[in-house]
């Protein structure tokens, strides 16, 4: 794992996994004070690409591709795939 970038409330992360080598565009973002009061937690997860998991790996990369890219969200409502992800913190 690599950490991208880390506030407060954000972080995003390179992932790879250890059986298959595939690696993942990780974030985390809480929303704090929503859902009646409590914090909203949410994650994507993004497939890579390995030409852009190295990029990232070794240096910055243009993100801008998450936005149509298929990913898997979870937050309060459970887990699900959605059509892309966010492609810079919300923070």
């Amino acid at each position: 794992m690599r950490t991208l970038y880390e506030s407060h409330h954000d972080q995003e992360s390179l992932l790879r996994c250890s059986g298959c080598r595939t690696f993942w565009f990780h974030r985390f973002h809480e929303f704090p004070g929503r859902s009646g009061g409590g914090d909203d937690l949410t994650t994507w997860y993004t497939r890579l690409t390995r030409d852009e998991g190295e990029g990232l790996r070794d240096s910055a990369v243009d993100l801008s591709f998450l936005g149509t890219r298929p990913s898997w969200m979870d937050d309060a409502r459970g887990s699900r795939r959605v059509d892309g992800a966010p492609d810079h913190p919300h923070g």
